[in-house]
């Protein structure tokens, strides 16, 4: 979210705004998993939830979910980094 010229606040990406809150908590998670560990995957992972309103088993299920539909496409697509960065995502959370 941004400060806007024409409203007052601006969405850049909404993305993150539509359905169930924890279906893009992967998302979240993805773009710092290269830079923390499993305990700062935990902790962020509450950070997100608890910001959410999301249960933590109900966010962990969607964590799980699409971190394992993401991976499995790019290993189809042929991508090298993403697979492994699921895998660091999910290895906390086993």
């Amino acid at each position: 979210m941004l400060r806007g010229g024409r409203e007052p606040w601006l969405a850049v990406d909404p993305v993150l705004m539509r359905g169930d809150p924890a279906y893009d908590l992967a998302r979240v998670l993805w773009t710092r998993v290269d830079e923390m560990g499993d305990d700062d995957i935990l902790r962020h992972f509450g950070a997100v939830v608890q910001a959410a309103g999301v249960g933590r088993d109900h966010g962990r299920d969607w964590v799980v979910y699409r971190t394992v539909d993401y991976w499995l496409w790019g290993l189809s697509a042929g991508l090298t980094e993403d697979p492994v960065r699921c895998g660091r995502l999910l290895a906390p959370f086993l």
